[in-house]
């Protein structure tokens, strides 16, 4: 898939930043980095733009009540899930890690607890079994965008009726740790494929590869499939026809990142590491 407009932009400056910090820049269109949005000036500041409304997205602070008032229409949010479930700040990732068929964006209200507030719209999409984290999120990115628009008119028509959302049904998508990425060769393959298209880029399906020469490398899944047949020999372990056992089932790896080197096809890694029939993946710190 290729990068999103914004992702090439923020590659092209080479900076730290948000694209779209760099993007307005280049349009003209004054920036102002915020610290904390809630800071009496910040709040000035929003006040002083006399704008009438606030539309958050991907934004790692809360907008408390003073914030969300600096604009007369309110403030709302785009969330890369199906709200009320996956709240918190890895939507993307944890629909993938945990098999979900779908996921989407909601547009909602701000108010004081995380991604809590009455619902203004929704948006779904089936979720791929070739896609990675970051295909999924350039794709809800572009939703995101219609979703957007779509709410801005029904606030400025005063049509906006925010869904109140079930609370019973809510499940939290944490931020990822590194941690997370560590395959466990002993879960069904559908489980381990989930947990490299969902940790993909960043941390990745972490594994250890050990050939029966005793050498060790760590690598990184970044893409797989769920193989046909059943396992041949015990989880992590490779067969004859180049899959990786797991617990049940087997896997075919795509692309593997080994430590220190670059993203490459399976079979480059077949051939630059010499993989042989009896050779085996291992879970970090096993």
């Amino acid at each position: 898939m290729r990068p999103t407009p914004l992702a090439q932009a923020a590659e092209a400056m080479g900076r730290d930043g948000s694209p779209v910090q760099f993007i307005a820049a280049g349009g003209g269109v004054e920036v102002t980095v915020c610290l904390d949005v809630n800071d009496p000036q910040a709040v000035s500041g929003l006040t002083a733009a006399k704008a009438d409304v606030i539309c958050v997205a991907d934004f790692g602070q809360f907008l408390r009540k003073a914030a969300r008032r600096a604009a007369p229409l309110g403030a709302f949010n785009l969330h890369a899930s199906l709200l009320p479930e996956l709240r918190g700040a890895a939507p993307v990732n944890w629909a993938i890690i945990r098999g979900y068929n779908t996921t989407g964006v909601t547009a909602f209200e701000l108010v004081d607890r995380m991604d809590a507030g009455p619902i203004y719209l929704q948006a779904g999409t089936d979720i791929r079994t070739d896609e990675t984290a970051q295909e999924l999120r350039d794709r809800l990115a572009e939703i995101a965008g219609g979703i957007a628009c779509r709410t801005l008119e029904l606030l400025s028509s005063g049509q906006a009726r925010g869904l109140p959302q079930d609370e019973a049904l809510a499940t939290l998508a944490p931020r990822l740790k590194k941690t997370d990425g560590r395959v466990d060769w002993n879960a069904d393959a559908v489980t381990v494929r989930n947990l490299i298209h969902g940790t993909w880029p960043w941390p990745g399906g972490q594994a250890v590869f050990k050939r029966r020469d005793g050498r060790e490398v760590p690598v990184v899944f970044a893409r797989a499939a769920v193989a046909e047949g059943q396992a041949q020999g015990a989880p992590g372990e490779v067969d004859r026809e180049g899959f990786i056992a797991a617990g049940p089932g087997r896997l075919a790896a795509i692309q593997i990142q080994p430590a220190g080197r670059r993203l490459m096809s399976w079979r480059d890694f077949v051939n630059g590491y010499r993989v042989m029939e009896g050779d085996r993946f291992t879970s970090v710190g096993a």
